[in-house]
This record gives C-alpha cells, structure tokens and sequence, in this order.
C-alpha cells in the first residue's frame, strides 16, 4: 500500500463548476483581481497575464498585442465561466514573439507566478482544490506546478499534477483538476494557492478556482495496464497476446471506501457484444491511499479479426456506498485496439502531431514491438514514419534520418523491463536491421513515408524476425536534422513500456504514456522465383486457377501441424493472413472477388517449410 499526502485527478469532461459546498472560489471575471499577487518574471516581465478570450493565441509585451507562434486554431478554455476571461501564462509569445523560435522579447526558458490571497478555512476539517485548466508544455519536466502555504507564503508544499503534460503534451481544454490539499491547508487561517509556470513553450491557462469542502465519496481509477501490446498488430499475433489487467484505484474522497470493485469489460468496437469480462474487489481503499488492483485472470483474445476494431473498459466502483460517486467521469477508463493484416502500429493514425526533446544534437525515438511465439515464418519488413518541421526550420525536403530494428537481449532484460541498460549506446539491444531515409521532394509534413529494412549482415532488403522476440523499432535524428518533429498521436495510453527516447540515455517512458510514435512495422514475404521450395508440391492445390471469385485451396500435409496461408500481390505486398491449427488434409474457399484482376501469391508456411504457388484473377 502506498499513502500519498495528495492525489491528482484529470477529468475528460466536466463543463459544470462544481456548486456544493464551495468554501472561496475566483472566476478571473474581467481581470485578474489586485488581491492576487503576479510574481515579475523570470525574465522579468515574463508574467502571468488575464486573457479576456480564454485563449493564449496573444500576450501583451511592453503595451503590445503579440500573437502566439503555435496558437493555431485551438478553442478556447472550457471553463462554466470562461466568456468573462481567465488567467493566463503564455510562453509561446514571449519565446516566439509571433515570429520564430527564440524570436520573441524574452527567448529561452520562463518562469512566473500567480498567488492568491489568503483564503481562512479555519474550522475545515478536509477540503479540497478544484479548478479548470487548458495547458500545454514542451519541457521534459512538468512545467505547471501548485503549491499550498499555511502560513501565508513563508513556506510552501508542492502537490504535483499534470505528469503527462511534458514534451509537447496538452489537456484537453475542458480538464478539471481535483487535489485533496487537507493535510496542508486543512483547519488552517492563512492559507495561500500559488500556480508557477516553469518551462519554455507553450501555455497554461486556469479559471474557475475553488476550494470545497473534500466529498465522501470519490474514487478515482488512475494508471492503467494497456492489455494488448500493441493498439494495431496483425489478427494471428492475437492468440498469443496474452492480456493482464490491472490499474490504479485511489481514495481522493473524505471517507474509507470498503468493497471496491475493479471490473474491465472487452467488447466488439461495432456491435458492443461483450467478449470477455472479470473483475476483483478490494475489502477497504482509506482515505488519500491508493492501490495497484490486479485480476488475476488472464485473457487470451483468440478470436480478433482482421479489420476489426474492439474496445476494452475499466471501471471501478464501491458496493457500500449509499450516495453517487462525487464525480463518476474519472471512475472509468476505455481505448480501443485493432486487427490488421500485417501492420504493427502504437497509434490509430487520428490527429497526428510531433515532438522532440529540447536541445538535443541527436536523439532516438522508438516503438516496442513483440513477435509470436509461433510466428516462424519468414518476413522482410518495411517501416512507416511521419515527421515534420517547423516552417523557420526549413522545409523537410532533404532531411535524413537512420532507421533501426534492434532485437532486445531477453537474456537480460525481464519481461517488465528490469536490468535494462540505459546507457546509450546501450548493451541491452542488438542491431538486425537498419536503412538511412532521405525525406523527398514535395515532402508535406506528417505525410506517411514508407522506408525498406536491410539486414545488418547482408544488406539484403528484408529481415528475418525471431520468434516470441522483443524488438525496438527506431528512427534516429541528428545535427542539423535534430529539429525535427516526429510523428505522434496521444489517443492511445500506455502506461507500460512502449514509446521510447534515446538522447545521452535511454528513456523508457518516452515522451509519457499517451504520445505513441509513428513508427509502423510492416511485413512483406520473401519471394523470389528462385526460393528453393521445401514442402513438396502436392501439399498445396489451387482450383479453379484462373478464377474470378472463389478459389479453392487443399492442404496435404505430411502430419497434424499448423499452418499459416499468406495472400500476397506480386511485390510482396501481404493482403491476408490466415492461421489453421492442428490440420493434415484440409480443404477451404477463398472468396476473393474483392481483389482486381492479376497475378498473386499464395504460401502455406509451416514448421517444416513453405510452398509458394501463382494464382490469377480474370474478371
């Protein structure tokens, strides 16, 4: 059990101010009011400022209205009051000036605050800060800090928050923060609330602040296992991607929480059909704990189909409460996972944007991928990578990169990452596959580029993957290249190893657990007219060969075994796979009216070998 002093919450959505038993609240309304104290910047003059908008797309500077570099086209705060304006900090003017990167009146890192005054919550036995935030920071560390005095600001305690809101991270403009600041400010007369920016780019803003007395009820379900390995991976990986479930469950409410309930459910992503579901409970959670609830069940998904997306659910809940969950939105959890045909890929390809570490003259950043144990076929591998560069960057055309596929030493490295070397270069991966990139002409940013693998030894295109094998899948800036944005997407959070950074060290959690890299792993078979054939030829038949709809496959093989059958166009392109357990003399129909007219592959690939055989389509 661990007891934490404070527990944070981010809420997904909740466009109310909460209005029981508010204690002192601001709402920032035409102004930042005199009572709180604005620190002078650190340039001096770095501020915080109120925005009447509720957006940080402008800051004044010396009396001048300067527009924000990345602003874009982002909403305003949602806060319930955020058309009477809300308190700002904007350090993307005062690096940016509107105009480049270190462009602006005071370039480099900032840091200001903005204090309250002091707040008398005398005769409060637990209470509890709420307010609404939009932020958005490019440091490696947290750059929005809240700090609690008692004593009128001569000393401070820091209640830490937005964890993942680093390099390049954001909320969602509606996040609410909950922090249970009892054991500091809790029956205490001269209590202040103090909110320091301390990074360089992008903004905070904050509005609708109250102190509440701290409710009965609330649960908060916090880091969570990512069953699958990955969100997108070829259907037969499935079988042997064993799922574990497991999260985070805090008590952030004023009273202990008995029979605690954590239930995750796996459902089909169209339908909604329920496909597997367990639970556990938890006898007491006390107040201002938290616990790592696990259900000791696994589950084996060997029934995901290509094409198909599915969906999993945590939630948790108390079966002795006699009133709501104070605020039952962060009582749950869902993301998605996908069948494909050959792509491994972390992310789901929606609302794409880049990140970089600050100030690196090289770094690396990498995708783990895990292969079947019982994939011993044989692939060649091409990558997918997405970046982009600032426009006073220069344009992508002509940027290079270093592409690798390096195998984890599994001899050394546990299963949850422990006796990693972190040292970079690193003793705990070994280089199989590598090629060097150069962006083209006409490169538009986070356009999809396709890259072919080499292997290290014999720089033959295609590399041949081990079995039940961890692979790291990386791609390499440096020098003048180092200000490149790589491709991410934060829809998908991992909060196990999956995303990983290399500057002077390894990191193994990235850039935090919701930015999954663009880098997609992409199997393409091996053929060549030459490949020596090692299953004879009658344990593969293809009829009626021309087809144009249906054509029929039957297996002879020498002894029960699996088997995979992989469709393939003439480039090596996979467009199916289909894996059949246990099977000798085995016969089935392949409805291919979907594909165009031409020529195709068809292997049958078992331990024993393959048999690769032509079939066309004439329509």
């Amino acid at each position: 059990m661990k007891i934490l002093n404070a527990f944070l919450l981010l809420l997904l959505s909740s466009p109310f101010l909460f209005s029981q038993n508010v204690i002192w609240e601001e709402q920032f309304d035409g102004g930042i009011p005199i009572t709180w104290q604005i620190g002078p910047g650190a340039p001096e003059g770095a501020v915080w400022q109120w925005s009447s908008t509720g957006m940080a797309d402008s800051a004044l500077v010396n009396e001048e209205n300067i527009a924000a570099l990345f602003w874009g086209t982002n909403d305003p705060i949602d806060s319930p009051s955020a058309a009477n304006g809300c308190a700002m900090y904007n350090s993307d003017v005062y690096d940016g000036g509107g105009i480049t990167v270190g462009g602006g009146p005071y370039p480099g890192t900032h840091s200001g605050s903005l204090t309250s005054p002091s707040i008398d919550l005398t005769g409060q036995e637990a209470v509890t800060l709420v307010f609404h935030q939009y932020a958005r920071a490019n440091a490696p560390m947290v750059s929005t800090l809240v700090e609690v005095s008692n004593d009128g600001g001569e000393t401070w305690t820091d209640f830490p928050f937005n964890e993942e809101i680093v390099g390049n991270g954001s909320t969602e403009p509606d996040d609410v923060v909950i922090l249970n600041i009892s054991s500091v400010a809790a029956n205490q007369a001269d209590v202040k609330i103090r909110f320091t920016w301390n990074g360089r780019y992008y903004f905070w803003l904050i509005d609708d602040v109250q102190i509440i007395e701290t409710p009965k009820y609330n649960l908060a379900l916090g880091d969570y296992q990512y069953p699958p390995s990955s969100f997108a991976q070829p259907a037969l990986h499935w079988e042997t991607d064993t799922m574990y479930f497991s999260a985070d469950v805090s008590n952030i409410g004023g009273e202990d929480q008995t029979n605690v309930v954590l239930k995750v459910i796996v459902s089909e992503g169209e339908t909604g059909i329920t496909i597997h579901q367990d639970s556990v409970i938890r006898d007491i959670i006390e107040v201002d704990s938290t616990y790592t609830l696990s259900i000791a069940e696994a589950y084996i998904p060997d029934n995901i189909q290509s094409h198909d997306t599915y969906r999993f659910t945590y939630d948790v809940y108390s079966l002795d409460a006699n009133e709501p969950d104070f605020d039952p939105s962060d009582n749950f959890a869902a993301e998605r996972f996908y069948g494909t045909n050959q792509m491994f890929a972390k992310e789901d390809g929606i609302g794409i944007g880049g990140i970089r570490p600050q100030s690196a003259e090289m770094w690396e950043i990498g995708n783990l991928y895990e292969i079947s144990p019982n994939a011993w076929w044989i692939y060649g591998y091409s990558v997918g990578i997405r970046a982009a560069r600032n426009a006073a960057d220069g344009p992508m055309d002509g940027v290079e990169a270093s592409v690798f596929l390096q195998k984890i030493d599994d001899s050394s490295v546990a299963p949850n990452f422990d006796g990693f070397d972190t040292n970079f270069p690193t003793t705990s991966l070994e280089a199989v596959g590598f090629n060097t990139v150069t962006f083209p002409e006409g490169y538009q940013n986070y356009d999809l580029l396709t890259v072919n693998l080499l292997d290290i030894n014999t720089f033959n295109s295609g590399v041949q993957l081990e079995p039940g094998t961890r692979y790291i899948l990386s791609v390499q800036y440096s020098g003048e290249n180092a200000n490149v944005f790589h491709g991410v997407d934060d829809d998908i959070n991992y909060f196990q190893v999956s995303t990983v950074l290399a500057t002077d060290q390894w990191f193994l959690g990235g850039f935090g657990p919701s930015e999954a890299a663009v880098i997609q792993l992409n199997p393409e078979m091996i053929i060549v007219d030459a490949e020596e054939e090692v299953l004879p030829e009658h344990v593969l038949r293809l009829s009626p060969n021309p087809t144009s709809d249906f054509l029929n496959v039957d297996l002879d093989l020498a002894t029960s075994e699996d088997a995979l059958i992989t469709i393939a166009s003439m480039d090596g392109k996979i467009l199916d796979m289909i894996e059949l357990e246990n099977i000798q003399q085995h016969s089935f129909q392949l409805d291919i009216q979907s594909y165009t007219s031409g020529t195709y592959w068809l292997r049958v690939g078992t331990k024993e070998g393959t048999r690769t055989k032509k079939f066309v389509i004439s329509k």
